[in-house]
């Protein structure tokens, strides 16, 4: 026996005694066990009877029998990386499920600034009471903003007084583990609600915060619709007309969308961002199966009973797409309406690249195919 072929027996018993090892303690399941077993198996045939691997290869047709090693190899570690990739993912889920939870659990309801007797701050009693309703229509007693927030110090009281000046009182701020004064301004707030990741996630994750949060408690916060809203002032609480008169006129809606291109709109999108959005509405459309104008945009109003039915399992930007794909899964009746999303130099730099688009494709179809 030659030294590769010593190298390739010990490599092969290492592989075998890991295998036999990991799936004693039942960290392995069946079908990977299997791999396991046929490379270790390949590395033993290879060092003790090397000439068995040409008759393997003239099987595949492949000349040389040492070849069939390099193609296995090849094949493993391809095998091996995608069984990386898929651990790395659910150690990020697991993280932001932890991260969710402290958040939630430190901002329960009994700390909450907010009236939870059914009557809105400095407002009316909601006429949206579950029991007497199964399809209510909204008002400003019975909406809940939710706004996710990284860093937004210097544009996030604006967004809120605009809310409270628009009649809305039910708000929900989401601190995505903001290191600049915004957990400060918070704090001092005492007519809004929020919660606190104690580490950066992503926009996804703290709107599945959010989620989770009016999952637990709206009903005793007489919430029935949510509007997911931006912290950075790009969007316009005087399109909420459009949105209630969508589900105003056909009650049966569940999810109602923002668009800024579903008729002409005042938005002032750079060229290069139509275009991004362009293949972003093409791309959801092969994916997803459903037929958007603008299927990135974040100024969207959803019943809490769709919102119920979702779970969001992803932390970036992506999170919109994977949305999108559960409107489809769970058959929930959508609309889009007209709305204005106002861009500046603060907008632009701060929000997402339009190079991010490549990401969020290939996230969205690991998620969707691989996980």
């Amino acid at each position: 026996m030659n030294l590769l072929q010593l190298f390739f027996a010990v490599s092969g018993i290492i592989i075998f005694v890991i295998a036999l090892d990991i799936s004693k303690r039942q960290k392995f399941n069946a079908l990977h066990f299997l791999v396991f077993l046929w490379i270790g198996g390949g590395l033993l045939l290879f060092a003790y009877v090397p000439q068995a691997l040409d008759l393997i290869g003239r099987i595949f047709g492949i000349p040389r029998g040492a070849d069939v090693l390099v193609y296995g190899g090849i094949v493993f570690l391809s095998y091996f990386s995608l069984l990386l990739l898929n651990k790395t993912e659910k150690n990020r889920e697991d993280t932001t499920r932890l991260v969710r939870e402290i958040a939630i659990h430190t901002g329960a309801p009994e700390n909450a600034r907010l009236d939870y007797s059914g009557v809105s701050v400095g407002g009316s009693p909601s006429s949206s009471d579950p029991s007497s309703f199964d399809r209510p229509l909204p008002s400003t007693s019975n909406v809940a903003f939710l706004i996710r927030a990284y860093n937004e110090s210097s544009r996030l009281e604006g967004v809120i007084d605009g809310l409270k000046l628009a009649g809305y009182s039910k708000i929900l701020v989401v601190d995505d583990g903001s290191r600049d004064a915004t957990s400060a301004i918070l704090a001092r707030r005492s007519d809004v609600f929020s919660l606190r990741h104690p580490q950066n996630r992503g926009g996804g994750a703290a709107l599945e915060t959010g989620f989770e949060f009016f999952r637990r408690y709206a009903r005793g916060l007489w919430i029935d619709f949510i509007v997911t809203f931006d912290a950075d002032g790009q969007h316009d609480v005087a399109d909420m007309p459009h949105f209630f008169s969508a589900f105003e006129s056909d009650p049966s809606l569940d999810v109602v969308f923002g668009s800024r291109f579903v008729v002409k709109t005042n938005s002032n999108v750079p060229f290069f961002r139509k275009i991004i959005l362009m293949g972003g509405r093409i791309f959801t459309r092969v994916i997803s199966g459903v037929s958007l104008t603008d299927s990135h945009n974040g100024y969207r109003m959803l019943r809490i009973s769709s919102v119920e039915k979702m779970r969001l399992t992803m932390d970036g930007m992506e999170y919109a797409s994977e949305l999108i794909d559960q409107v489809r899964e769970f058959g929930l009746k959508f609309r889009e309406v007209p709305v204005n999303i106002r861009y500046d130099a603060y907008t632009l730099g701060k929000g997402q690249k339009s190079s991010n688009a490549v990401n969020i494709a290939a996230k969205m179809i690991w998620n969707k195919f691989f996980k």
